[in-house]
């Protein structure tokens, strides 16, 4: 796969969707390395319709894989954009995905996307737990909302008003 557009993507996913064999070779080429091709795929997956979703919920763990191992900015915020479209139930908490989370949301040295799904995934990480809320709560706070890009500012406010409404 070369540099793909929108429209190239669309017809992917729309390939892929109910088609299992078609699944799994996106699915295949997003985890075969670093390349444009691996987020190509990774691409085309997050425009599957939300029915699939049950599909990337069977490769959680392979897409936490990706999130924490990609070298590349791509690859991290489009293995993180999957994960976030997850349900995330009391007994699936990731804590070294979670650490990952909270470690990338307060480094400024991220993009303003990874840094704000690191911030969304962790809320669901943490919803089930009050004190792990309150430890989230307390690293949103740290973070001086004037020296944050506002769309990184719009996602900590409303982090920090579902913190609020859950404790």
């Amino acid at each position: 796969m070369e540099h793909l557009h929108i429209d190239d993507v669309k017809l992917l996913a729309m390939n892929a969707h109910g088609n299992e064999e078609a699944r799994r070779e996106l699915f295949a080429a997003a985890l075969e390395g670093e390349g444009r091709m691996s987020a190509n795929a990774l691409w085309a997956l997050t425009h599957l319709p939300k029915e699939d979703s049950v599909y990337l919920d069977q490769h959680r763990r392979e897409l936490t894989m990706v999130a924490l191992s990609a070298a590349d900015v791509p690859r991290r915020r489009l293995a993180l954009a999957l994960l976030e479209r997850l349900e995330w139930a009391v007994d699936q908490v990731d804590t070294a995905l979670l650490d990952f989370c909270l470690l990338h949301l307060m480094d400024p040295s991220e993009p303003v996307g990874v840094r704000a799904l690191c911030g969304k995934l962790a809320y669901m990480l943490c919803r089930h737990y009050p004190e792990l809320l309150s430890e989230l709560r307390q690293s949103l706070l740290m973070l001086e909302p004037s020296l944050l890009k506002p769309g990184f500012r719009h996602t900590r406010n409303k982090l920090l008003s579902l913190i609020s409404n859950s404790l």
